[in-house]
């Protein structure tokens, strides 16, 4: 038994190194691997996405009720992109998931800004003065620099390959701009969160044009300084919301309070840490302060879901 259990190893030890011998066929399995990790991220990364958009969607509903404001036509928007981008992920189109999902979040999020600026608007001089920060004003053109450049090279291969669906897309990266541009002078937050969304859908359609929905990396982010201004901003939008559904002085305040203060304290800890550029240690920072926000909300009552 022992000579033949070692030679049955032996015979496996030589396949195994006859399979592991072609260069070609390791590429083939460490690229599958790859793949599959980067598949399995992904489809994470939009079951999250998924829940935060929905849970800003119901809350735009709720505090349109409360403020007797008719924001139904953009819940209704956005609940239709949600819909569809569930549909879209479970036939494998990720990219255009994704794209939905950034559209009902920007929905949601402008929707949101538009509704804090009537109770802030006098008040708060902060958001012009920010237009006028020299190193935003400097960030800003070059994301308006990338994403024109982005699109002229979607326009040409849209061209190239006689693609509809590109083409209609450079028209709608085109009034993204101008939208932002326009936004820009009373928002810097604002403008700059649409240039992105249009850099995002730029770069999303070239990669779809390029290589289809196996490109994975198509979803990562340029860098980590540009995931952590992502949910930074994300988190900025929750905490935008809570004046909005919690009375200021009101005994459901008073039982939030706590909450907030942990996710104040968190925000505040992220930030330091992205100055220092530990953007690792600052993603996982703002995600819990973000985390804190949405309990506050689902504490308000607000009924959201996780």
């Amino acid at each position: 038994m022992k000579n033949g259990s070692k030679l049955a190893i032996g015979a496996a030890l030589v396949a195994g190194a006859g399979f592991l011998g072609s260069p070609d066929v390791f590429a083939d399995v460490q690229s599958a691997r790859v793949v599959a990790a980067e598949e399995a991220r992904m489809k994470s990364d939009f079951a999250r996405m998924l829940e935060s958009t929905r849970e800003l969607n119901k809350a735009l509903k709720r505090v349109g009720e409360e403020r007797k404001v008719d924001n139904s036509r953009v819940v209704q928007d956005n609940e239709a992109r949600i819909k569809q981008a569930e549909a879209a992920a479970a036939e494998g189109k990720t990219l255009d998931a994704r794209l939905m999902l950034e559209d009902a979040y920007l929905g949601a999020k402008l929707a949101i800004a538009e509704l804090v600026k009537p109770a802030t608007g006098a008040a708060r001089p902060a958001a012009p003065a920010a237009v006028t920060d020299p190193r935003e004003q400097k960030e800003y053109a070059a994301r308006k620099d990338s994403t024109k450049a982005l699109r002229d090279a979607l326009a040409r291969i849209a061209e190239e390959k006689n693609d509809d669906k590109g083409r209609a897309e450079v028209k709608v990266v085109d009034k993204l701009m101008a939208d932002a541009d326009a936004t820009l002078a009373e928002n810097a937050k604002r403008g700059r969160a649409i240039l992105d969304h249009a850099y995002l859908r730029t770069k999303v359609q070239i990669e779809r044009l390029r290589g289809g929905e196996t490109l994975v990396r198509t979803l990562q982010f340029d860098s980590k300084g540009d995931e952590y201004r992502y949910e930074q901003d994300r988190n900025e939008t929750y905490r935008l919301l809570i004046p909005m559904l919690v009375p200021n002085g009101s005994a459901r305040e008073a039982q939030i309070k706590g909450t907030l203060d942990r996710a104040a304290k968190l925000r505040a800890d992220a930030e330091a840490q992205a100055k220092r550029s530990d953007f690792d240690a600052a993603l996982k920072t703002i995600d819990e302060s973000t985390a804190e926000y949405q309990k506050a909300i689902r504490n308000a009552g607000v009924l959201l879901p996780g």
